[in-house]
Order: C-alpha cells, then sequence, then structure tokens
C-alpha cells in the first residue's frame, strides 16, 4: 500500500494493481493525513481532535476519533497485507502510523531532497540536478489539495512549499552550473511570474539571459522586480542581486563562464532548509509569567547554553517551547525542537546526528565525530537558530553538543544541571503559587472547574501537590467529563490509596511520569527513595534521614543531594533563603509510600524505630538543657548518636507535628520501646505549651505500646499523664480514674518515683474541690513514696503538694519553707522552668499579709496552671456534690 500526501490525498492498493483505496469521508481523510505527516511518531488525541474541530470539539470528541481511527483500521484491513492490518497502533499519549517511509511520497521526496542538496556540495551538479528533478516530479499539485487543513496540516503544508521552492532553485542551479541556460528561460519566466517576490528566481532568470546574449533583458528584470519590491514592500533588492545588477552593468564577462559561476555564484547559495520544527503553540499554557519573561529575556542576549531545569511535570518542556514559539523574530532562521525521550534509548541516535538530519545535512554523515561536528558548523553558519534540547535527562544525552555551533543558541530542559557543564544562564522551575496553580486547574478544567466553588479548587489543587502536571490531567479529566462537578473530582481525590488512578487521562499519567525518574535512578536511590516514605510528611534533616537509611549523616546528605538531582526530593529552605533542609512533594511521598510496599514490612518498621529513637534523643538532650535555661550547652554535640544533637526551644514547636507522628508511626509498626520513649521525651514540652490534642495522642498511644510490651512502668507513666491532662481539661471523675490506675500499677511495678507523682495529681485534685482531709492523706503518701525513690523530680511534686495543702490550710510560713525546699530540688534537677515556679509561689506567700484560710486570691499550682481560690468548697462556687462531682 502506497500513500501520496504531494497533491490530493491518495491511497493505493499494490497488490491490487494500484487500485484506489481512497477515504471518501472527509475527517477520515483528515485523520489519515495528520497521522501520515507524524509517521513514526505518536500523534497525541488532543492534536487530531484540534486538527478536526478547532477550538469547538464535541463533548464526544475522544469516543469520535476511537471511532474514526477503527474505521481507517478497517479500510486499511482490505489492503494486501498483515503489515497493512497493524499500520495504526494505539500508543500513549495518542495513536501511531508504522509506515516502511518507501511507502509515502513525503518521505521519498525529502530524501530525494537531502540527497540532491549533498550532491551539489560536492560540486557534483549532474547527480544534484537529476535528484532534484525526481523530487519535484512526486508533486501531483498543491499538497492535500482535496483535505480540510487544520494547525498540523497547515504548518505541514507550508513546510513543504518552502521546501518544494528550495529544490526547484536547488534544481536550476545545477543546471545553470551545467550550462544548461537556454533550456531555462521559458521555465525561469514562469516561476518568476508566479513567485514574483522570490529574489533567487529573479537571479537565475538574470543570469541565464545575460548568458544567452540578452544583457538588457537581464537588466529589465532587474528594475522590475526592483519597481515591485519598492511599490509593495518599501524595500530595495537584497545586496546579492545589487552587486549582480552592478556585474550585469559593467559586462563581466566571468558571468558567462559556468566554472565561474561554480566558484562564485551570482547569488548566495541558501542554506538548506530546517527539517525539524516545533510542535504548534499550546493554547492552554497559562501561568509561569515571570519565568516566561525571564527566560525569553536570556534566550534574546543569545547565549551558547541555557537551562531550565525542574522535578519531573513542573512544566519545563511546555515553558521551553513556549519561550520557543514568542523568538520566532528573535531566531528567523529556525527553532528545532529534539525531544530526547521522543524514541527509546536502544534506538536513539546521537544527538549530533539528529541536529545534522535538523539542519538538512545529506543521509550519508561523515564517520568521525570532528568530521560531523564541522558540517554541523557549516550548515549553522551565519544562520540565527535556536536549538531545543528537550528532556535532557540524563548527563550522557548531551554528548558533546554543548557548547552548540557557533553563533547558534542551545536550550536544554532537564531535570538537573549537569555537573560538568557552566551555562550562562538558566531557570529552577518550582511548584507554582497557589493562584498560578489554581488559574492551571480552570484553565484546562473546562467549564466545571470554571462554575467550581473557590473551596474546591483550592482542595483540587491542594490534593494535586500544586504539581502543574497533575493539575493538567485533573483538568483534562473534568472536561473530558461534562457530567462531573469539580466536587466530584476532589471526592476522588481524597482517597490517597487511589490518587494516582485518578491523575490519570488519555496517555496522560501522573506515576508514570515521576516512575520514569524513579527508573533512572541507581539501586541507592531507588532504596533511600522508598525508606524515606516512613518519615513524618514535612520538611526533615540529614538526621532524621540518616536513622531512616541506618546510614552516617554524610552519606544520607549524599543520598538526598542526588535524589534531589532526579527531582524526587526538594530542598527545604528557610525564610531567608539558607538550607534547612529536604521535603518529600506531596505526590513525590505518596510513590515512595506505594513503592515501599515492596520492601519487607519488618524492614519498614525497623527504619521506623530507628527514626523514633533519633527523634527520642535529640528530644531528650534538648529538653533537658532548655529546661535548664543553658542555651549554649543546647547547641552543644550529643553524645555518639545519630541525632543532630539538641536544638533550641523552638525546635519543639517545629517539629511537633513530626514528632507526635513518629509516636503513632512507632507504636503501628509494633515499634513498642521507640514509640514509649519518644512519648515519654516530648511529654513536658507538650504540657507546657498546652497542646492537648497532641498530648493526648501521644500518651494513648504509649499506653497502647506499653501494654503490648508489657512495661507496666511505662503504663503508669501514661496513666498519669492523661491524668494530668484530663485534670487541665477540668474532667475531674476522669483524672480521678486515671491517677487512681497510675497509682496501682506503679505500686505492682515497684516504681515508687512513678506512684509518688500519681499520687501527687490525686492531691491536686482533691485540693480543687476542698476535700482537704483527704488530700493530706494522698500528700503524706505520696511524700513517703518520694523518699522511697530518691527521686528528686517526685520529691519536687510531693513538696509542691505539701506547700499547697499548707496554703489551702492557713499555714503560710510552712507552705513559704516547703516552696523554699521546692527551689533547691529544682535547682538539683537544673530545670529552670520548675526553678521558676517554686520562686514565684515563695515570693506570693511571703508578700501575703493574712495567712488564715481563704485570704488567698488566685494560686498557681502548677507552672502556668493557676486556680482561682485556696480550694474552700465556698471559693468554688458551692459544694463538690452541687457540682457534680463524685469523688471519695
Amino acid at each position: 500500500m502506497r500513500f501520496h500526501l504531494l497533491g490530493p490525498l491518495e491511497v493505493l492498493e499494490t497488490a491490487a494493481a494500484d487500485r484506489d483505496a481512497t477515504p471518501r469521508a472527509a475527517k477520515h481523510r483528515v485523520v489519515l493525513a495528520t497521522l501520515l505527516v507524524r509517521a513514526g511518531e505518536p500523534v497525541p488525541t488532543e492534536t487530531l481532535i484540534s486538527e478536526l474541530w478547532g477550538g469547538t470539539p464535541p463533548r464526544t470528541a475522544t469516543t469520535t476519533i476511537q471511532v474514526y481511527v477503527s474505521q481507517l483500521r478497517k479500510l486499511l484491513g482490505l489492503a494486501d497485507s498483515d503489515e497493512a492490518r497493524q499500520a495504526i497502533v494505539t500508543r500513549r499519549p495518542g495513536y501511531l502510523f508504522r509506515l516502511d517511509p518507501g511507502r509515502l511520497d513525503l518521505t521519498c521526496f525529502e530524501t530525494l531532497y537531502k540527497q540532491g542538496v549533498a550532491a551539489a556540495e560536492r560540486q557534483e551538479h549532474a547527480e544534484a540536478s537529476e535528484l532534484q528533478r525526481q523530487a519535484l516530479a512526486l508533486w501531483r499539485g498543491r499538497f492535500l489539495a482535496d483535505t480540510a487543513a487544520g494547525p498540523v496540516l497547515s504548518a505541514e503544508a507550508a513546510r513543504l512549499s518552502e521546501m518544494r521552492m528550495a529544490s526547484l532553485e536547488q534544481r536550476i542551479r545545477a543546471d545553470l552550473h551545467l550550462g544548461r541556460h537556454h533550456e531555462l528561460l521559458g521555465e525561469l519566466r514562469a516561476a518568476t511570474a508566479e513567485h514574483p517576490l522570490r529574489e533567487e528566481l529573479h537571479a537565475h532568470l538574470m543570469v541565464a539571459l545575460y548568458r544567452c546574449g540578452r544583457q538588457a533583458e537581464a537588466l529589465t528584470v532587474f528594475s522590475a522586480l526592483r519597481r515591485t519590491l519598492v511599490n509593495d514592500l518599501a524595500i530595495e533588492p537584497g545586496p546579492a542581486l545589487q552587486q549582480l545588477q552592478q556585474r550585469l552593468l559593467s559586462g563581466d564577462p566571468k558571468l558567462l563562464h559556468t566554472a565561474e559561476h561554480r566558484t562564485q555564484p551570482v547569488a548566495p547559495v541558501p542554506q538548506p532548509p530546517l527539517m525539524g520544527h516545533l510542535p504548534l503553540p499550546d493554547p492552554q499554557f497559562v501561568g509561569r509569567d515571570a519565568e516566561l519573561d525571564r527566560l525569553t529575556g536570556l534566550l534574546r542576549e543569545r547565549p551558547a547554553t541555557a537551562f531550565v531545569t525542574g522535578g519531573p511535570g513542573t512544566g519545563k518542556s511546555a515553558l521551553a517551547r513556549q519561550a520557543a514559539h514568542l523568538l520566532a523574530d528573535d531566531f528567523p532562521d529556525g527553532r528545532i525542537l529534539i525531544d530526547l525521550r521522543a524514541t527509546p534509548a536502544t534506538e536513539r541516535l546521537g544527538i549530533t546526528e539528529r541536529l545534522l538530519h535538523a539542519t538538512g545535512a545529506p543521509a550519508q554523515l561523515p564517520q568521525t565525530p570532528a568530521a560531523r561536528r564541522q558540517l554541523l558548523n557549516r550548515l549553522t553558519e551565519g544562520r540565527k537558530i535556536l536549538f531545543v534540547l528537550d528532556n535532557a535527562d540524563r548527563a550522557e544525552d548531551l554528548g558533546d553538543v554543548l557548547p552548540g555551533p557557533p553563533g547558534t543558541t542551545t536550550l536544554v530542559t532537564a531535570r538537573y544541571l549537569p555537573g560538568q557543564l557552566h551555562p550562562v544562564g538558566g531557570i529552577r522551575l518550582e511548584p507554582p503559587e497557589q493562584a498560578e496553580a489554581e488559574r492551571i486547574l480552570t484553565a484546562t478544567g473546562g467549564r466545571a472547574a470554571a462554575q467550581a466553588a473557590a473551596e474546591t479548587v483550592k482542595e483540587i489543587v491542594g490534593l494535586c501537590g500544586r504539581h502543574p502536571y497533575a493539575l493538567s490531567i485533573a483538568g483534562a479529566r473534568l472536561a473530558a467529563h461534562p457530567h462531573w462537578t469539580a466536587a466530584a473530582l476532589a471526592d476522588r481525590l481524597r482517597v490517597a490509596e487511589t490518587r494516582f488512578d485518578e491523575l490519570r487521562h488519555d496517555g496522560l499519567d501522573v506515576r508514570a511520569r515521576l516512575l520514569h525518574a524513579y527508573d533512572e535512578c541507581a539501586a541507592p536511590e531507588r532504596e533511600a527513595f522508598r525508606r524515606l516514605s516512613v518519615l513524618p510528611p514535612g520538611a526533615f534533616g540529614t538526621d532524621a534521614a540518616a536513622a531512616v537509611l541506618d546510614t552516617t549523616q554524610g552519606a544520607a546528605e549524599e543520598l538526598m543531594e542526588r535524589l534531589v538531582s532526579h527531582g524526587l526530593l526538594a530542598v527545604e529552605s528557610s525564610a531567608r533563603g539558607g538550607h534547612v533542609g529536604y521535603r518529600a512533594p506531596l505526590l513525590h511521598r505518596l510513590l515512595a509510600v506505594e513503592l515501599a510496599e515492596r520492601d519487607a514490612a519488618e524492614v519498614r518498621h525497623a527504619a521506623t524505630g530507628r527514626l523514633c529513637e533519633a527523634y527520642a534523643a535529640t528530644a531528650e538532650w534538648s529538653g533537658a538543657l532548655v529546661g535548664s535555661g543553658d542555651v549554649e550547652a543546647a547547641r552543644a554535640p550529643l553524645p555518639p548518636t545519630r541525632s543532630a544533637g539538641p536544638r533550641p526551644p523552638q525546635w519543639f514547636t517545629g517539629q511537633q507535628s513530626a514528632l507526635v507522628w513518629a509516636v503513632r508511626a512507632a507504636a503501628d509498626a509494633g515499634q513498642w520501646r521507640p514509640a514509649l520513649r519518644l512519648a515519654r521525651a516530648i511529654g513536658d514540652h507538650l504540657e507546657a505549651t498546652a497542646a492537648w490534642d497532641d498530648w493526648a495522642t501521644t500518651q494513648q498511644t504509649a499506653l497502647r505500646a506499653a501494654e503490648a510490651a508489657g512495661d507496666r512502668a511505662g503504663q503508669a507513666l501514661a496513666l498519669r499523664s492523661l491524668g494530668d491532662l484530663a485534670w487541665q481539661r477540668r474532667r475531674f471523675e476522669e483524672a480521678f480514674e486515671r491517677f487512681q490506675q497510675a497509682v496501682g500499677i506503679a505500686r505492682r511495678a515497684g516504681s515508687d518515683a512513678e506512684a509518688a507523682r500519681s499520687l501527687a495529681g490525686l492531691v491536686d485534685l482533691h485540693l480543687e474541690h476542698g476535700f482537704l482531709r483527704e488530700a493530706e492523706r494522698l500528700a503524706a503518701e505520696a511524700q513517703e513514696a518520694a523518699d522511697a525513690a530518691e527521686d528528686p523530680r517526685a520529691r519536687f511534686e510531693a513538696l509542691r503538694c505539701g506547700a499547697l495543702l499548707a496554703l489551702d490550710t492557713g499555714r503560710a510560713a510552712v507552705a513559704e519553707k516547703l516552696f523554699g525546699a521546692c527551689e533547691e530540688t529544682a535547682a538539683e534537677l537544673a530545670d529552670r522552668r520548675l526553678a521558676a515556679y517554686a520562686r514565684r509561689a515563695r515570693r506570693s506567700v511571703s508578700l501575703r499579709s493574712d495567712g488564715s484560710p481563704g485570704a488567698f486570691g488566685g494560686v498557681e499550682v502548677r507552672p502556668g496552671v493557676w486556680r482561682l481560690s485556696s480550694g474552700r468548697p465556698d471559693a468554688v462556687g458551692g459544694s463538690p456534690e452541687s457540682r457534680g462531682v463524685t469523688l471519695p
């Protein structure tokens, strides 16, 4: 089967004596022609839709395209071979036409044209003339004369029309070299009449007339052309044509010889036309305004090389192509796109070879790299060309093409900048800001996105992690399903386990795009990427990464930087721009979690345990030093551990959500001891900052872990902490029950220190409600347990309860003395916060003039925790029974 596009569309079955098998339906011809002009490469479904319906496709456009392709397959199935029946195949993001180049007149024409140019460069003019004559003979009329043309076919028609004229000029030039000026006169007269502004044809006609002894007519041709140019365009003929006129006026005898014409052509030999071309501009390109301005401004300065870098799916290719379209006037000799991902790696030509073919080099290329580079330099000499090397994700892809030929500019898109390259400038793409991300969604999402509530649009953008590629797919899915609402799409995206399935549409696939970057990593980076999924969401440092990866911080940092270069991690910066850590973007983290399921559960659980231990080590050391107020010591290194060392106080606040997350993750992974240790280490901070919800979460998790581990002391601690929380939340009955349970378990565990602190909680509770006699009994038990424990923290709590009891019973001097003992114990503990509390309480007592019960106002019962009276029933608003509180 043969296909003809250089004229009316024609499909011929060779096995049936060239029987015509051309589709009759107009839209079938458009689809077939579009696939044929892009033969050998996938044509996106969106391109076919645009070609058929422009900017107003029907709602069923995608389905209709499928029907047309199916019908074309049936038509081709009538052909003479299985090969023809397998011609049109589905290939993301659309369809691909498999075709032997010799069966398509377009590719035959381009091959003959290139061979003719190569023969002319070798001064083999007879061969050049014959090859161009054969190329021109393939034309049967205007390109696709009977087929409606959309954007792709119109652009192809313009390109081929120009190449057809170049072929004609090449053939005429070769014939002039061969002395065929007499035979050319009639053809040149017709050609200049058809193309009255084409100076090359007029130059050939002037030379042919002069060689035929018709000098005056040759000068008349120049005068007529000049008059047309001045009247119509207000410009003069070009320098080469004016120089030729002067040689004609002077009767230059050298023009009479074909040898002179061969070595010094009267008009400059045009370079072969560029064969590479940009895809059509994306009508839905939005956002990246600042980056686009920066890139176009940079490229107008004509650097040798510029880069656009960024993670997978951040829009590097779209930005580079949009910039190339905007710079048409700055690069009038062409903008060539080489997509390095378009062809499987095993089938790739070298980039130099692809550039040579794109710039019109002959089919037979020089053998050595140096000779190929020299040919590329010659073909681009004096031409203002922009080369766009898209998706150069591996340094070796760039080979030896950078810097590009002298005078040209090469724009490279890549996930990272190879270290051995030093471009003049470049742009690093990060996720767009919220407003810009919302523009991407609404620009691609059709009516449903335009009419969606602002909150819904914001939620979808958040669920997509402001990832441009994901947002464009989400928008495309909305537009392709008119019966959907944006809220319905948000419902689908909320389910993390199936979110990647929802972000897939018509050959576009977020998971596949991210997996491509993952698959190109070396094995250690892939393993590290999976292991990092056990980290809490958000930023993390090399200390946390080292713990998870079970390595040193230096080795962890090296792995992190390699993952950043592949676009799988992002660098976290402070408000001042400094590097403070790393972050896995939302969708990247989702992929890491999915991939981590391939690893053994015990491997993931062990990594979670190590993370929890590292956090606990830092929290314990930092908490102790922060409590002591020793800020300089808080910056000192820890004893040998993977943790980065103690942090200043704000570390707890900044890491709070991560610490709470780690406690729960460790417990869920069965890492009971690490979960208990971390919960204990951060408990005081959560209490001091009144982070009640996180306090409850961590201590409930700690209780579960302690029960699973059979750790009674841990159970008592968690119960006592939950009792403290309930007391501060004014849930008195719950607090009483928790404290009672903690006392019983602590005694069975032989933990006098924990028993003392739990008894102190019961004292606080009874004093709160005026049960002074019971409070006195419990305070005595607390003091006895603290003495037995010989634990300073337990002793502090017992002393504190004794002081409060003395205060409530009107014994101010005793209270002052006990608070003084509390201050001494706090100094022994090196706990600045407790010491400050004890000092405030002691001073408050010493300043009061009347020590009788009820004479005191507010009482600070614990650091930062106050009650409004001394605890007498009449001071708290009635008796305990009247307040619905049941205590023994």
